[in-house]
């Protein structure tokens, strides 16, 4: 009997035993607490991010003629962005919005340094997200540490109120951060895979079969994953060890580049250390400039709020140029490197501009027929055989017609002259041009090969979509 009651013990003792479970609940010491704080570049911020979260979390609800408004289908080869599509014909486009992307963010870069880092980047909206709910559900900065140094223990399987608040503000806390995790991976994937076919798969097939978790599903757990360890527990080691751009930052800058500095002259500091509390990367600005500073501004307000409070002048801590004054900084012909970029922005937004007015709605390759350069109809009469190639690029669907140019004479003919093909559509159509017989074409055909073109008209609008030139190859006179 005794033996008995000692393994029911044995066995309530270790299914009460959740020393892994407590020790997940413990925070690491040298976790990083964020202090928010309200400031002019705190609101910038957020004037900048929000807009930008809504119009990424929005976009995929909104619809452009029954279709997703934006949709980067890679199956069919097409980016659409409302009523504009783009194919793998129009990657010069492309090229060209990605150069002046570039050159853009290098002005940028180098006018006022890490903007892009503090006020734009993902990494930081969304750190700046997850440290918001962890705000809101575990409390201020001193709250969370002094939950952090509570020890969680139990008595007679009852664990105390301070670590049941403890558990309890954690568990929600990374049930949100996971629900935010998972929206944001249905949302990226949301761009490539439509939500109303995402949701037909879930509705159509069980959750582990068909192409949802064969893709789509595969990548949102992927991207919900990389979101919550991002901008959950990585936040500083992603910006210092994982981004290439602190790295290449250090490139474009020069002596008049805008940066956060500590001025050490003032002596003005009562090492309340405010400006270290605020930081997302975890860094002292007082150190100088560092690779983890991604210019977010947080130490600035922080900073300017300690000195209101003290009446010292603000500015302690500041944007400014690196080396020179503000005056220099704004002089674009002392910095040469500076008008290059810009430059090379404009020149690369003139040929996108070209390039887009240049494109055309459809897609057209004309292909003889290989077998016979020509024949001799029943009527003497001779005639080229073509294949046409059409891919229409538009969203509507076109009726075209085709037309001979500069052919007063009449002296050709198509036999088929009218097409109508969908949008989206690749199609291929054969026709037969025909040499008329007589005396018109005599003058004309002088020589056994006559260079023709054939102009492609919308009939609904009689605007020219496209032109192909080809020849037309007669026997000897």
């Amino acid at each position: 009997m005794s033996k008995i009651i000692a393994t029911s013990r044995t066995h309530s003792e270790s299914g009460l035993s959740i020393k892994p479970l407590l020790a997940w609940f413990q925070s690491a010491p040298a976790s990083h607490r964020v202090r928010l704080i309200a400031g002019r570049f705190t609101n910038l911020r957020r004037l900048s991010s929000w807009p930008l979260l809504a119009l990424c979390f929005i976009t995929p609800w909104l619809s452009w003629n029954d279709l997703p408004l934006v949709h980067l289908d890679l199956v069919a080869k097409q980016f659409r962005f409302g009523a504009v599509i783009f194919w793998p014909e129009d990657l010069m486009i492309l090229t060209w919005m990605m150069m002046a992307g570039a050159f853009g963010l290098f002005f940028v870069a180098m006018a006022s340094g890490r903007l892009w880092c503090g006020f734009s980047c993902p990494q930081t909206i969304w750190t700046f997200l997850f440290i918001r709910l962890e705000e809101l559900i575990e409390g201020s900065r001193h709250k969370r540490l002094r939950m952090d140094r509570t020890n969680i223990a139990f008595n007679k399987t009852i664990f105390s109120k301070a670590s049941s608040e403890k558990i309890l503000r954690k568990l929600v806390k990374h049930s949100a951060w996971l629900t935010l995790s998972l929206i944001t991976g249905i949302t990226f994937i949301s761009y490539f895979y439509p939500l109303s076919e995402m949701a037909s798969d879930f509705l159509a097939n069980d959750l582990f079969v068909g192409n949802l978790s064969g893709s789509g599903l595969f990548w949102i757990i992927f991207i919900a994953g990389f979101t919550y360890l991002n901008a959950g527990f990585l936040r500083e080691q992603v910006c210092v060890h994982m981004c290439p751009y602190s790295r290449f930052q250090s490139v474009m800058a020069d002596k008049s580049t805008l940066t956060v500095q500590y001025n050490e002259q003032r002596n003005d500091c009562i090492d309340c250390e405010v400006c270290v509390q605020v930081c997302p990367t975890d860094i002292d600005i007082r150190d100088g400039i560092q690779l983890a500073c991604i210019a977010c501004g947080a130490c600035v307000d922080g900073c300017d709020d300690i000195m209101a409070k003290i009446n010292k002048p603000k500015g302690l801590i500041s944007f400014r140029p690196a080396e020179t004054n503000i005056q220099h900084a704004l002089n674009v012909i002392k910095r040469p490197r500076l008008l290059g970029y810009a430059i090379a922005f404009l020149l690369s937004l003139f040929l996108l501009f070209n390039q887009w007015e240049s494109r055309e709605g459809i897609n057209a390759s004309l292909e003889r027929d290989r077998n016979s350069l020509y024949r001799i109809n029943a009527n003497d009469e001779v005639e080229n055989n073509y294949s046409l190639k059409l891919h229409n690029k538009t969203n509507q669907s076109l009726e075209l017609v085709l037309l001979i140019n500069n052919d007063e004479r009449r002296v050709f003919s198509i036999n088929h002259q009218r097409y109508k093909i969908e949008p989206g559509q690749r199609q291929q159509f054969p026709f037969t041009i025909t040499q008329q017989e007589n005396a018109e074409t005599k003058q004309v055909m002088h020589e056994n090969k006559k260079a023709i073109t054939i102009d492609i008209m919308s009939i609904k609008n009689d605007e020219v979509l496209g032109s192909i030139e080809t020849s037309f190859i007669a026997p000897h006179q």
